[in-house]
């Protein structure tokens, strides 16, 4: 997973914004939202890297159960070339063993590929979770910054009367 983290969630908690002289921005406000979604963020960064930390683990494990899987079918190459020599008795025994090894062989990958399955839907949830969060926070960004291009509109337009009316006595 090739993906590179460009803000992490001390940049978003530690980011600085500009003083403005007339007018801006709630300061509490601005620092407590960021706040918040900096713990957010912080969250589905851990919870990402934990996910990743146990996909890492489950394919590690199922790379276990594979080299299991290829002993066991080695072993049973094994036992079927030496089953000429066994009596009748052990030759039935023989089988039994390998087709416990099989389905249990069988049973355990299967697991493993639906643990696969569940982290990768899991995955693309936290995915889809963080797109919603980066869309939400543009919002609320983007309507910040109409208040305040608005907000400077009016300023200017009382700026404009007021040298008006001053020039009129």
């Amino acid at each position: 997973m090739a993906n590179t983290i460009h803000i992490t969630p001390l940049d978003i908690q530690q980011r600085q914004f500009k003083k403005v002289n007339i007018g801006g921005l709630d300061k509490d406000d601005v620092y407590g939202f960021l706040k918040k979604v900096g713990r957010e963020y912080e969250q589905l960064f851990a919870d990402n890297r934990n996910l990743k930390d146990q996909i890492l683990r489950l394919q590690k494990q199922m790379k276990d159960y594979i080299e299991l899987e290829r002993t066991l079918k080695q072993t049973l190459v094994s036992a079927q070339k030496t089953s000429g020599e066994m009596k009748a008795n052990a030759e039935k025994e023989a089988e039994l063993i390998i087709r416990e090894a099989e389905l249990n062989g069988e049973k355990i990958i299967d697991e493993a590929r639906i643990e696969v399955r569940n982290l990768m839907a899991e995955i693309r949830q936290l995915k889809t979770a963080k797109r919603k969060l980066k869309i939400e926070l543009k919002n609320v960004l983007d309507t910040f910054n109409a208040m305040l291009t608005e907000e400077i509109k009016i300023e200017k337009q009382g700026q404009r009367n007021e040298a008006i009316s001053g020039l009129n006595p």
